[in-house]
């Protein structure tokens, strides 16, 4: 105890709480009685719970009290009223008067009378349909919507009252006459399932009502684990079924368009795949990295049609509904979140890579047996600029006899023996750290509340230099007015900054390059760069020779060497976002159960990237001489583009509306018949324009610029001056350069207006239907009248089982519900349209370039929403008092109108456009189960299991071969009918033959040597399907211990089913991996190795222009099933006598760690979650992160 005051003395601040009254003082006049109840929590602190429409239908109040005890001022408040109360612990429970003809008889006691009785929760809350029976005497009683109940009973009698989640109590009957209030205790949680209410964005229902498939994530579960990263995406793995997390994204081939997580799969083929997010309410566009975990209330995942049809054609991926947090009715409280995480740098030896004598090995054997027996010697590379090495040169000396085989290993020994990995983590890389600081406050009067939170992160990336930054903002509220209107109120803002250099892949240098000398000047590396992502234009895999690069610096040109270290401090990149959302809206109670709401959100994003280079990057410095012209009196350059550094900046704006109106109607008539009904309308528009600028001869410190003739910009009228000094750069660098890679302009412009409809209705508490409509115009659609009126529909139906006279002895059972669902959800397109589409492009093949319009996109009247038919069938349970409960689904998701590409009339300028014309299906299981284990005293452990099992299947593709060679389908994914979506297919590989080429077998079963010319191929039929990339199924297995005031949580994952290819050794890699040195020299190597070499001269019987069927070949695919131990969180809920001294509620230190351990099944030597699944390349393993954070409440 002393270690924990000690503890606690050091690293919280003395903050000071208001100690709440149990009186009253209060002076209204005619003021509903839902205000006057809501300033009693406000003074006293007591919670009051009641019905809502018998609170919204009492009389006007008119009194006045003056430090008046609670319980003398609650009797006078509700002397005029058919109320009544009673006050457990810090809950003031309100419940109707009996009615007279409710009246308890006085009858002798050993006649049966009507005794009268109250169910509620621990927190007073009324427990309507909880069982009420006499023991021993049959029958069962439910209780109303109240809690109320009447049972006939005499003196004596044992009363069992039971309800789902709850422990049962069994009472004598001592008094008939005597009102009896029961308070049951729940069984698992403080959660009672019958009173949830589920929020669906439009509206909120009862969990009685629900017929589709939902997941909820409250706040608690939500926060188990710190959220390091701020992304409010990594706190929902393995916590909703249904839900996958793609915990990599190389396989993705167009960002733009995906998710960091699927719901029950992919629906499409080339439409938007991302699920639709609604936030309080309203569909938002803003970027989900903006919003802040610390503020989430709750996640609502709609999973089928009946759960997300409302949504019409978004609602094909799924839909995420979030709800933030909100104002209380109660004096101001404060909450401190503060967190710092560190993660170390990773294993490089994880990569696999070739190095020290094996690389040299390979390297010197490679100079010998291609480019010198090719005539390819250092005099030759001299002459033209090309690429060599020291170890090529060694290996050049060696050959022609200028040293001995001695001095030729003395030369290489230097380069065997250095490693520069350590320099490299040293140079280039950083500890990654994270720094949380989140502030709020809540509160409120009345007639008003309000919340208020602040949250910054703080992103010290793995690369040296670079940070990412982000602030926001939030504000909510809610205001009553003129009795019968609510306006709520929310702004949003958040600011990201993510600043990087240009740090250097480490798979692009030779393992024995230096970076810096003993000075800590940079050295350049032996070969310049490939390619380069800020300015779009490549350079040729090449160098210069030393002597060639003095004499073009000598003769006024720049520097033609690439000096990885110095770069990071010559260019710079910047992305800023500025993300504003004003969300507002009004209700209107027109009576108590019809309402009018009014409302929309406006979003803007503000985005600005900009990529500079100094005139000393190493881009730079290749553009100048490029396009440097030649003084012809003095052989000088003269550079046509100004002297100075490169600055592109692009600017984004998107802009988005949301406007709606809506009716509701919420109605219990009698005890029996529950409705609920909405209809409404929405106008949403979408706006996105992007511009890039490119400013030339720019100095960053002065911010000046300098005129530029734009005309050179990609002109293949050019011809580059220095064409021979400048070899490296091969004929044309304008080859890999566009007008639009400097300047560019963009515009969307997408409209949606809505028609829909909902309803639910229950009996009894046993049986549920719903049904939904919704009407969707766009000008995405095409015009034909056919397609624009096609409605988007759901209906579901429930049966409460547990519910059921036949079953309310069956106490083992706590709940029985099934669901049957079905109905259509949709998703659009973006990339076609209605009409045609033309697009201006700069022709640079002719003088004085001009501005033409190419057919961007061509014309579909009959273009139409991709609809997905929905079937889902679930049961949730629960038994053993909920020390088990479970909930599982069944789904078949088809989609119909799938856009894919179909081959057109090639008169029209296109081979093929995106028609509406696949079909794919997809089937899966979502489980949830909760059990617990152990409740004993002071001990608790509980698990959670989430579990997603999915698979797809093409039914309907048109011209699923056409358009390429067979043998190059293995290198994407194919959507072929009968397979999954986005098959991957291999080779069957048979090894080199006696010359060394790879082969593969052919249709008629023997070796095929593969081959573009002669076109040498394989029928669809014999490629392999291997399976998909992306996991088929997860497993998320949550436990918690809780020993006193410590908790222990961790969550484990499971992803499998799918598989991906391994990289093979090849002799064409930069960086190749180990083992390279055996590839096939000589005839006889195909006997102990089936690495290509090089191959033959054309004509030669070892000719072959492909490896496809190689590195294709599938032994090289592996499963990528895993199993991750995601996070430890060891929490410390601080004693609250010990907090009470400090004057804090519920502070908490936790201490957490994610990724401590990873198992994959195929092998440890691959991470499944940093492969790249395009290239194949092995990624560095996700490295484990450590945590401590502290929450504090006043």
């Amino acid at each position: 105890m002393k270690f924990k005051k000690v503890l606690l003395t050091l690293t919280l601040a003395l903050l000071f709480a208001a100690v709440h009254a149990q009186t009253v003082t209060m002076k209204v006049t005619n003021t509903p009685l839902e205000k006057v109840f809501t300033d009693v929590e406000t003074q006293t602190g007591f919670n009051i719970v009641a019905n809502y429409d018998i609170i919204r239908s009492a009389k006007p109040v008119t009194a006045s009290a003056t430090s008046m005890p609670l319980e003398k001022f609650l009797a006078m408040v509700l002397k005029e009223q058919q109320l009544d109360f009673f006050i457990r612990s810090k809950t003031i429970t309100i419940t109707r008067k009996p009615v007279s003809n409710q009246k308890i008889n006085t009858t002798p006691a050993a006649e049966m009378a009507m005794v009268s009785g109250v169910v509620t929760d621990s927190a007073g809350r009324p427990l309507p349909g909880a069982t009420v029976a006499v023991q021993g005497k049959g029958g069962n009683v439910p209780a109303d919507a109240d809690g109320r109940f009447q049972v006939k009973a005499v003196t004596g009698d044992q009363l069992l009252i039971s309800f789902v989640g709850y422990n049962p109590v069994q009472l004598k009957v001592a008094d008939a006459s005597t009102l009896i209030y029961v308070v049951l205790r729940p069984a698992v949680s403080q959660l009672n399932e019958y009173v949830v209410e589920v929020n669906t964005g439009y509206q909120k229902l009862k969990k009685t009502q629900l017929t589709g498939a939902f997941a909820v994530l409250d706040r608690k579960s939500y926060l188990q684990s710190v959220p390091v990263t701020g992304n409010i995406v990594e706190n929902m793995e393995g916590r909703i079924a249904g839900l996958m997390l793609k915990t990599n994204q190389s396989n993705n081939y167009d960002p733009s368009n995906t998710s960091p997580f699927t719901i029950r799969g992919v629906s499409t083929f080339q439409a938007i795949k991302k699920p639709l997010i609604v936030l309080n309410g309203y569909p938002t566009e803003i970027n989900i990295d903006a919003l802040n975990p610390y503020d989430i209330e709750s996640i609502t995942v709609l999973k089928d049609a009946a759960a997300a049809a409302i949504y019409g054609v978004r609602a094909s991926n799924g839909v995420i509904v979030i709800n933030t947090r909100k104002g209380t009715n109660s004096k101001p409280q404060f909450h401190l979140n503060v967190a710092y995480t560190y993660r170390p740098k990773p294993d490089f030896n994880k990569l696999g890579l070739a190095k020290g004598k094996s690389f040299v090995d390979f390297e010197m054997a490679y100079a010998r047996d291609y480019y010198i027996a090719s005539g390819m010697d250092k005099d030759y590379f001299d002459m033209v600029n090309g690429t060599y090495t020291p170890v090529f040169s060694i290996a050049d000396d060696l050959y022609y006899g200028r040293i001995t085989q001695a001095e030729a290993d003395k030369q290489l020994q230097p380069y065997i023996d250095y490693d520069n990995t350590a320099d490299y983590k040293r140079l280039f890389m950083q500890n990654q750290q994270f720094r949380t600081v989140d502030f709020s406050m809540n509160g409120g009067a009345d007639k008003s509340n309000y919340f208020l939170g602040v949250n910054r992160v703080d992103n010290m990336r793995s690369s040296k230099y670079s940070d990412f930054g982000k602030t926001t903002f939030n504000y909510k509220g809610a205001y009553d007015f003129m009795k019968i209107f609510t306006l709520d109120v929310q702004s949003i803002y958040a600011h990201m900054k993510d600043e990087s250099v240009p740090v250097p892949d480490y798979t692009s240098f030779r393992p024995y390059q230096h970076f810096r000398d003993a000075s800590g000047n940079a050295l350049r590396t032996y070969l310049n760069p490939w390619n380069d992502a800020y300015f779009g234009f490549d350079s040729q895999w090449g160098t210069i020779s030393p002597e060639r690069n003095a004499a073009n610096q000598a003769m006024g040109l720049y520097d033609g060497y690439y000096y990885p270290y110095q770069e990071m401090f010559e260019s710079k990149n910047t992305i800023q976002s500025d993300i504003f959302r004003l969300q507002g809206n009004v209700r209107a109670k027109i009576t108590p159960a019809l309402h009018f709401e009014l409302g929309g959100v406006y979003e803007k994003e503000l985005g600005t990237t900009t990529n500079y280079a100094s005139e000393n990057a190493y881009q730079t410095r290749l553009m100048l001489n490029y396009y440097a012209d030649r003084d012809p009196l003095t052989d000088k350059p003269i550079f046509r583009f100004p002297q100075g550094g490169v600055n592109k900046t692009t600017e984004r704006q998107t802009t988005t509306y949301t406007a709606r109106a809506q009716l509701t109607y919420n109605k219990m008539f009698g005890d029996l018949h529950d409705v609920s009904l909405l209809a409404g309308t929405e106008v949403r528009r979408l706006t996105t324009n992007s511009r890039l600028n490119t400013t030339f001869g720019y100095d960053n410190n002065t911010l000046s610029m300098k005129p530029a003739d734009l005309s050179l910009i990609g002109n293949r009228m050019i011809f580059p001056a220095y064409a021979d000094e400048l070899a490296q750069f091969g004929s044309y660098l304008d080859d890999y350069t566009s007008f639009s890679d400097f300047f560019h302009e963009s515009y969307y412009d997408d409209r949606f207006v809505s028609w829909y409809a909902n309803g639910a209705y229950t009996y009894d508490n046993r049986y549920s239907i719903t049904g939904s409509l919704r009407i969707d115009q766009s000008n995405l659609f095409g015009s034909d009248p056919k397609f624009r009126y096609t409605p988007l529909w759901s209906t579901g139906f429930s049966w409460n089982a547990q519910n059921e006279a036949f079953l309310r002895d069956a106490t083992w059972l706590n709940e029985l519900k099934l669901r049957l669902s079905a109905g259509y959800n949709g998703n659009i397109i973006k990339l076609s349209g209605p009409y045609t589409i033309l697009a201006p492009s700069l022709n640079n093949y002719i003088p004085n370039a001009t501005i033409g319009y190419a057919v961007s996109t061509l014309s579909n009247n009959q273009l139409r929403w991709e609809k997905t038919l929905n079937y889902n069938i679930g049961v949730d349970m629960a038994v053993l008092e909920r020390r088990v409960s479970a909930s599982i689904d069944y789904y078949i998701k088809r989609g119909q109108d799938i856009f894919s590409s179909l081959q057109v009339d090639p008169t029209k300028g296109f081979n093929n456009a995106l028609l509406n014309n696949a079909t794919i299906e997809n089937r899966g299981l979502d489980i949830a189960v909760n059990t617990v284990n152990v409740k004993s005293g002071n001990f608790k452990w509980q698990t959670q299991i989430t579990g997603s099992f999915n698979n797809s299947k093409v039914l309907q593709v048109a011209n699923q071969y056409a358009g390429s060679n067979n043998f190059t389908r293995v290198t994407y994914p194919s959507n072929v009918v009968g397979y999954p979506i986005s098959a991957v297919l291999a080779h069957n590989y048979l090894g080199l033959n006696e010359y060394g080429q790879p082969t593969v077998k052919g249709d008629d079963g023997k070796p095929l040597v593969l081959s573009f010319t002669p076109l040498q191929d394989v029928s669809f039929s014999n490629l392999r399907y291997m399976g998909v990339n992306d996991p088929r199924y997860a497993l998320g297995l949550n436990n918690q211990f809780t020993v006193h005031d410590f908790s222990l949580n961790f969550l484990l994952m499971y992803y499998g089913g799918n598989i991906a290819r391994i990289t093979p050794p090849s002799i064409y890699s930069d960086r190749p991996l180990s083992g390279i040195e055996n590839y096939w020299k000589q005839p006889g190597d195909e006997q102990h190795t089936d690495i290509p070499g090089f191959s033959a001269p054309y004509g030669d019987p070892g000719y072959f222009t492909t490896r496809t069927g190689y590195e294709y070949a599938a032994k090289f695919f592996r499963k990528m099933d895993f199993i991750a131990l995601r996070n430890v969180t060891l929490t410390w809920d601080v004693n609250p006598k010990l907090a009470k001294k400090v004057h804090l509620i519920q502070p908490k230190l936790i201490l957490q760690v994610q990724n401590p351990y990873k198992y994959v099944f195929s092998g440890n030597d691959v991470d499944p979650e940093t492969l790249d699944y395009t290239s194949g390349r092995r990624g560095l393993p996700v490295v484990p992160s450590y945590t401590v954070s502290l929450n504090l409440n006043f």
